[in-house]
């Protein structure tokens, strides 16, 4: 019953929780991420042979390369939703790995 009356209570006034709901969002985020950085530093110090200047890479990845995934995962499924066939397109086979340590002037094409 408390869910409705909160629930009825936005509807009527929006406006009244958006700034906390902003706050709260960067505080959820913030503490999200901190404890994502906090994880990532527990497990290079478990990892002893671990290359740490990785960690420079860190900011990149959570940031930038997160909204790419997002952005491929979004259009992925708007693509499967709408139905359209996307294929990996076409592999042209030329024959022309040389077998057995032949040299480039050895190549034999197969029919």
């Amino acid at each position: 019953m408390v869910l409705v009356a909160a629930a009825w209570q936005r509807s009527q006034h929006p406006l009244d929780s958006a700034t906390d709901t902003l706050q709260g969002v960067l505080f959820y985020y913030a503490l999200f991420f901190t404890l994502d950085l906090f994880a990532t530093l527990v497990a290079f110090l478990l990892e002893r042979n671990e290359d740490w200047s990785l960690l420079i890479w860190l900011v990149f990845q959570r940031f930038l390369y997160r909204q790419l995934m997002y952005y491929v995962a979004i259009k992925s499924t708007l693509t499967a939703i709408r139905g359209t066939i996307v294929g990996w397109g076409t592999l042209e086979r030329k024959a022309t790995v040389p077998m057995g340590g032949q040299t480039s002037s050895q190549y034999r094409r197969l029919p």
